[in-house]
């Protein structure tokens, strides 16, 4: 009997430590969208969102188009790629990248 009281309390106590591990301990801070994070590390630029991709724009004063800087394009079709067209930087991710990934991308266009 104590065999079975011992098994249980283990048990019991796995059952338990699953179930606090699963738990979203992030009550607090809402989901950001990725358009959200980047335009919270990029204060000073414009981000925009156009056909699911995510564009970092600087503002030119007297002009109503802005100077497109970096595209961030997530295609899980595709590898990671970085390529520049003119000045514009083009980064397609696999999946939606980490800010400090993005950040180390783009450091010499933004």
């Amino acid at each position: 009997m104590e065999k079975y009281l011992i098994v249980a309390i283990v048990f019991a106590a796995c059952v338990l430590l699953v179930i606090y591990t699963q738990m979203d301990h992030s009550k607090s801070t809402k989901k950001l969208s990725l358009k959200e994070k980047v335009q919270q590390e990029f204060p000073q630029y414009k981000v925009i969102e156009r056909n699911e991709n995510i564009v970092i724009c600087r503002e030119i004063v007297g002009s109503r188009i802005d100077e497109e800087l970096v595209l961030i394009r997530v295609d899980e079709h595709q590898n990671k790629n970085l390529r520049t067209v003119g000045k514009m930087l083009i980064a397609t991710y696999k999946k939606p990248p980490s800010i400090r990934e993005i950040r180390k991308d783009t450091i010499g266009y933004v």
